[in-house]
C-alpha cells in the first residue's frame, strides 16, 4: 500500500496486525468443496446426496470466509421466572353462593 510521506513525519504504522489465518483457512476450504462439486457432477451426472452435502459444507464455508470473526461466539441466557401462581387463586369467584334452603 502506498503511503503520502512527507520528509519530517514517520513511516511506521502503529495499527496493531489482523489476524486473517481464519479467512485464508475458509477461503481453500471454500475451493476445495467447489472443486469436490465439479468432480462429482463430472462422474455423476446428476445430482446426489453427497453432491448436496458438499454443496451445503460450501454454502458454509463462503458463510464463514465473508464473515468478521473467526468463530461464531455462543453465548447463554438464562432469564429468571416466579413460580406459577394456581389457578385457584387467579379466579376467585366475584359472587356469593345461592342458599336454597
Amino acid at each position: 500500500m502506498l503511503h503520502n510521506v512527507e520528509g519530517n513525519t514517520p513511516t511506521t504504522d502503529d495499527k496493531p496486525i489482523i489476524d486473517t489465518s481464519h479467512e485464508l483457512k475458509w477461503k481453500r476450504t471454500f475451493r476445495k468443496k467447489l472443486i469436490n462439486c465439479l468432480a462429482l457432477i463430472e462422474n455423476h451426472g446428476e445430482p446426489t446426496q453427497e453432491l448436496l452435502y458438499e454443496l451445503r459444507k460450501a454454502k458454509e464455508a463462503l458463510t464463514y470466509w465473508n464473515s468478521d470473526t473467526a468463530m461464531w461466539e455462543k453465548h447463554q441466557m438464562v432469564l429468571p421466572t416466579t413460580q406459577p401462581v394456581p389457578q385457584t387463586e387467579l379466579q376467585k369467584p366475584e359472587v356469593e353462593p345461592v342458599n336454597t334452603d
